[in-house]
C-alpha cells in the first residue's frame, strides 16, 4: 500500500507576506540576540507590546506545543512575535523559528514601510490580543493611505466597512486642516472631526471652511451642527454670506464659547436646541396634514403632546417678546 504523502499548508504569516508581495526565508534556528526592542515595526501601544501576563502564559504553554515562527525583516525588525520573543527569553532560549523576509524596514521607500507596517497590523489582529479599537484606527489609515479597499481592510483587521468610512473622513478632514493652514491634531476629534470630513463639510471652500472648523472648536460643536452649519453655509451662495454666517452664528454662541474656555466643556444653549427642533415643525409649512396622527389607537396621545407643545411654546414667545 502507497503511503499517503502529507501536504504542507502555508501559514497564515506566509499567505499574507505572500499577498503583499514580500520574499521570504524560514530559518528554524533564528538567533533572538539579533533582535532589540527598539526595532520593531509599531503598531500597537507600548503597554501592548509583549504583556507580561501574556509571556508567563507562553513561556509555560511552550514547553508542550510548538509556537508558529516570528516574522522579521532581513534588517533584524520584528514584525510579529513580541510576545513569543519574551517567552522565549524568560525561559532562557537563545533560537527560535522565524521568517526572515527579503526586504529591509531601515532606509525603505514609505509605501514599502507602510506595507510592512499593514503587515504586522493583520498578523497582530490575528495572533494573541486583538487590535484595540484606537490601534485598529490607527492602522486602518495606514491602509488607506496604501489604497486598500474596505473589503481588503476588514479582512486585515476586522473593521466594519463603517469604522472604513470613518477613518477615510477623518483622514479628508485632516488634509484639508492642514490646507487651511490648521492643526488636524487640535481639540477637534471623533465625531466632530469626522464630520469635518463629511461630503458636505469639505464642499465648503477654503475660507468658510477655516471659519466654521474654527468656530467647531472654538464652541465644541458636535457633529450634527457641524453638518447643518455647512449645508447652510453653503446654500447662502458666496464665500462671503458664508462668512457672515458663521460670524453670526459665533455671536449667538458666545456664552458656549466662555463657557468651554472656563471649564473645557460648552453645550449647546437650550435655545439654539429649540430653534433645531422647531426648524424640523416649520420645514411642513403648507404640508401641516404630514403632521397628523391618523392611528385612532394614539389619537389622544397626539393631541395631549400637540396641545403641551403649544403650551409651552406660547408661554416662551410670550417671554421673548
Amino acid at each position: 500500500m502507497a503511503s499517503a504523502t502529507k501536504i504542507r499548508t502555508s501559514s497564515t504569516a506566509e499567505v499574507e507576506i505572500e499577498r503583499l508581495g514580500f520574499g521570504w526565508t524560514e530559518v528554524a534556528d533564528f538567533d533572538l540576540t539579533l533582535l532589540d526592542v527598539s526595532r520593531r515595526v509599531q503598531v500597537r501601544e507600548i503597554a501592548h507590546y509583549a504583556p507580561k501576563e501574556s509571556v508567563e502564559r507562553y513561556a509555560i504553554q511552550m514547553g508542550e506545543v510548538a509556537f508558529p515562527p516570528i516574522v522579521v525583516t532581513s534588517d533584524d525588525w520584528i514584525i510579529d512575535g513580541n510576545t513569543r520573543v519574551g517567552a522565549k527569553l524568560r525561559r532562557k532560549e537563545r533560537f527560535t523559528p522565524a521568517l526572515v523576509l527579503n526586504v529591509a524596514y531601515k532606509g525603505g521607500s514609505h509605501k514599502q514601510q507602510a506595507e510592512l507596517h499593514a503587515l504586522a497590523a493583520t498578523l497582530n489582529a490575528t495572533n494573541g490580543m486583538p487590535l484595540t479599537a484606537k490601534e485598529t484606527r490607527e492602522v486602518a489609515a495606514r491602509f488607506v493611505s496604501l489604497g486598500w479597499k474596505t473589503e481588503q481592510i476588514g479582512r486585515a483587521i476586522g473593521l466594519a466597512p463603517s469604522g472604513v468610512t470613518a477613518v477615510k473622513k477623518e483622514i479628508d478632514a485632516a488634509a484639508k486642516l492642514r490646507r487651511v493652514g490648521m492643526d488636524p491634531n487640535g481639540s477637534i476629534k471623533g465625531a466632530s472631526l469626522r464630520a469635518l470630513g463629511a461630503k458636505d463639510v469639505l464642499g465648503l471652500n477654503d475660507v468658510p471652511f477655516r471659519e466654521l472648523a474654527t468656530l467647531a472648536a472654538d464652541a465644541s460643536l458636535n457633529a450634527s451642527e457641524i453638518t447643518s452649519t455647512a449645508k447652510e453655509a453653503k446654500a447662502t451662495g458666496s464665500d462671503t454670506d458664508a462668512v457672515d454666517l458663521i460670524t453670526k452664528m459665533r455671536t449667538e454662541l458666545g456664552d458656549r464659547i466662555r463657557e468651554r474656555e472656563l471649564t473645557g466643556v460648552g453645550k449647546p444653549p437650550v435655545s439654539r436646541q429649540l430653534r433645531q427642533h422647531l426648524g424640523f415643525v416649520t420645514k411642513f409649512a403648507g404640508r401641516e396634514q404630514e403632521l397628523i396622527e391618523t392611528d385612532p389607537k394614539v389619537h389622544a396621545a397626539h393631541v395631549e403632546a400637540l396641545t403641551n407643545a403649544v403650551a409651552v411654546l406660547t408661554a416662551a414667545l410670550e417671554m421673548q417678546r
